[in-house]
């Protein structure tokens, strides 16, 4: 559900009011969104996005400003924080935060041409150069990408089960699968997106106009990103895994930002992380009704068929 809260006419003006952005006009909700409420806002001087945050708190939105602006400095194309009249990026109503940012013009593409995936693992290659390294303040008010959040995360969601034993059988699954990554801690590190995904970048054409949702964005090993974009790509959106397609992204990748004979040899285990940290933020709630926690773990399995070096090879 994209909107959890809603908002008044009369509460969207007072909201406007803190701002130079003209009058408003009119707003709607957006459907897409999995966890933030966000309305896009019509006024006398354009188009604006309200993002309305249901489970962060100020310090955690903090460190979504603060990496957004450093990311304008380097020209990133994304979407920018607006200051309100008073220099603050962001406001507090009814106890939740909320930050006003600048609307892409553009549109989301279902099923990408070569032109549009070339395009998106680019802009990968290029936030990545622009973020390794950068730690925004607050950013250990992030949730982080380690095995230790995973299985933390996986334990509160056992817990959710009426099913003991169901739930019980799955975080031992999580903690085996977990148990058997390899990410070394010298691994190069940076902000990274986290959802790096079509859902999230808008296109004018075949050129990419900006980079959306930076909620799932945090301090971690950069291949993470890597290891989301061939989960989705090379087997998710594929009956089998496709290292052709794998290698095409990799060469794409490297072309921008090269990658390190560590990061490398440590790809099986980003793509098999980026599944079961899914897995366990669904180990108990569905996705569009579908238990993606067992269709994940039959990819990871198949991962673990392939084998670390096996994968290596197909890819490098």
């Amino acid at each position: 559900m994209a909107v959890k809260t809603r908002f008044s006419n009369k509460e969207l003006k007072k909201i406007i009011s803190e701002y130079d952005i003209g009058e408003f006009l009119d707003f709607k909700p957006f459907k897409q969104g999995y966890v933030q409420t966000n309305i896009l806002l019509k006024t006398t001087k354009g188009r604006f996005v309200l993002r309305y945050y249901e489970n962060r708190t100020k310090k955690s939105v903090s460190f979504e400003t603060d990496f957004l602006e450093y990311l304008r400095k380097h020209e990133y194309p994304c979407a920018r924080p607006i200051k309100k009249d008073d220099g603050k990026f962001i406001g507090i109503y009814k106890n939740k935060p909320y930050v006003l940012f600048s609307y892409i013009e553009g549109h989301h593409v279902k099923n990408l041409n070569n032109r549009q995936l070339h395009e998106m693992i680019k802009y990968l290659a290029l936030f990545h150069k622009i973020s390794k390294g950068y730690k925004p303040i607050n950013h250990n008010h992030r949730e982080p990408r380690t095995k230790e959040f995973c299985i933390n995360v996986s334990k509160i969601e056992m817990r959710r089960f009426n099913d003991r034993k169901e739930g019980i059988k799955r975080f031992d699954l999580m903690k085996s699968k977990v148990g058997d990554l390899v990410l070394p801690r010298n691994l190069p590190k940076g902000v990274i997106h986290g959802d790096f995904g079509k859902e999230n970048i808008k296109y004018k054409g075949n050129k990419l106009s900006g980079v959306l949702d930076f909620d799932d964005a945090c301090y971690a090993f950069l291949i993470y990103d890597i290891g989301v974009i061939l989960l989705y790509w090379v087997r998710f959106y594929e009956k089998k895994f496709n290292f052709n397609k794998a290698k095409k992204i990799i060469k794409i990748y490297k072309k921008y930002k090269p990658l390190s004979k560590l990061e490398k040899q440590h790809i099986f285990d980003a793509v098999k992380f980026a599944a079961l940290m899914i897995m366990s933020w669904l180990m108990y709630d569905k996705w569009k009704g579908k238990d993606l926690f067992r269709i994940l773990a039959k990819i990871v399995d198949e991962i673990d068929g392939i084998g670390r070096e096996e994968f290596y090879k197909k890819i490098f």
